[in-house]
């Protein structure tokens, strides 16, 4: 998953940023890199997985950086022996027009920043599922916040302390902070002005739903490191180990599960895994590694979950995220359509920034079959009647799937306390915010 830095202001210094990058030196394995000339920066940290061989991964590449995976990388390009390259050439050789609309071809998840005709251009994936910050004073991106935050004096911003108490997260890219924003999904950003390049007309969904999901599943398998996955005991996690046992790939997966009640189910999958509970993180530690005081109910067990993973030495972990999203799995999508809003800010302003700095952290990089475009298409493109209570999803897979794991209640990955309490528990999170950041 890696993570970037870049910036084009005559006001920033080559070491604030390259500062700034050894922030985040945990998003990889190797040293950082970084190139620099006059005030044009562009760090990178690499955390390989396409290829181990250095001449592969290495970042940036002539002030081009790339954080993500694109699985479909080979048939794109028959000629690169790995996604980076394939990156660099493609920006390298095309116009920007031209660019952004190869990376409608795509599957996977991106960012890429680079510098081209003296301006700092950033492009994100079409869900952010690699968010990317900006600051609003100053031309720079990067792919954390705290590595915004001391390049300039940064302000509180009590719109968004009022959005978490109100709705659990803000719907609209702000951060804590006034002048640091997350870029929008399917955007681009060219000297601190953002369009949206993205275009769903140009996705193309599969005719059946269980061939579109094993085959973004399969995709998400090629890595040339160990494998892991995240087997809940939900319906969600269920159909992706289901896929990858059915792919052929059995025992080869390490299997991890969170202890949230749910043992039983995860019991009907396998019992061949790793039992993970959630004494082990604190509040202090939740806070500080979500760089953000929403939701550390669901932070805390993504970061006991990301540790354990990498006591054993996983870099890789296959998920069922997304689908509750797409496919109606909450409660709400029983009372009205909540689609739209929870694939186009839910998850990319909730979900998705969560799992990328909770997982990231311990340098774990989160794959998520549901989350393939042609899978997004096609379930935008069902009824709403076929999405409640994920009716569709089941249908496909009843006979893959005990009877019990696909007529069970969804169960939430949170804290019990803040299952309780949500807003007492939200403000008890922004007031441990603003102690760890010594106010």
């Amino acid at each position: 998953m890696c993570g970037l830095i870049a910036s084009n202001d005559k006001r920033v210094s080559s070491g604030a940023i390259e500062l700034a990058l050894y922030k985040m030196q945990y998003r990889g394995t190797v040293e950082p890199c970084f190139e620099t000339n006059g005030h044009y920066h562009v760090g990178h940290v690499s955390l390989p997985m396409c290829s181990l061989d250095p001449y592969e991964y290495h970042q940036p590449l002539n002030f081009v950086a790339f954080t993500g995976e694109i699985f479909n990388y080979h048939e794109l390009d028959p000629t690169s022996t790995g996604d980076v390259r394939m990156i660099r050439n493609l920006i390298v050789d095309n116009p920007l027009d031209k660019i952004l609309e190869l990376f409608h071809k795509f599957d996977g998840f991106w960012n890429v920043a680079f510098i081209r005709e003296k301006k700092l251009i950033a492009i994100t994936d079409y869900l952010s599922q690699k968010p990317l910050y900006y600051r609003t004073d100053l031309n720079v991106v990067a792919s954390e916040i705290d590595c915004l935050v001391g390049l300039a004096p940064s302000e509180y911003d009590p719109i968004f302390f009022s959005n978490i108490q109100k709705w659990g997260y803000d719907p609209t890219g702000n951060t804590p902070y006034k002048n640091i924003k997350q870029m929008p999904a399917g955007s681009v950003y060219i000297d601190g002005v953002i369009s949206s390049y993205w275009d769903w007309s140009k996705i193309s969904a599969p005719y059946v739903i269980s061939t579109g999901i094993s085959q973004a599943t399969s995709k998400r398998m090629h890595v040339a490191r160990p494998q892991s996955l995240l087997l809940s005991g939900g319906l969600d996690s269920s159909i992706i180990y289901a896929v990858t046992q059915e792919l052929g790939y059995g025992d080869q997966i390490k299997v991890f599960h969170v202890d949230n009640d749910e043992s039983d189910y995860a019991d009907m999958m396998t019992t061949n895994r790793t039992n993970i509970t959630l004494d082990e993180v604190t509040d202090s530690e939740a806070v500080t590694v979500h760089q953000s005081p929403v939701d550390l109910g669901s932070v805390k067990p993504q970061l006991a979950l990301a540790k354990s993973i990498a006591k054993e030495g996983y870099h890789m972990v296959l998920t069922g995220d997304g689908a509750d999203e797409l496919f109606g799995g909450y409660r709400r999508a029983k009372e009205y359509d909540s689609q739209m809003s929870d694939v186009f800010q839910e998850l990319p302003y909730y979900h998705l920034p969560r799992l990328d700095r909770t997982m990231m952290r311990h340098t774990i990089e989160v794959r998520s079959p549901f989350l393939a475009p042609y899978i997004v298409k096609y379930a935008m493109e069902l009824p709403y009647a076929e999405r409640i209570d994920k009716k569709h999803l089941k249908d496909a897979y009843r006979h893959m799937l005990p009877k019990e794991i696909i007529d069970r209640p969804k169960v939430p990955l949170k804290t019990k306390a803040i299952r309780n309490d949500l807003l007492s528990n939200t403000q008890s999170n922004i007031k441990l915010f603003k102690e760890y950041r010594n106010d």
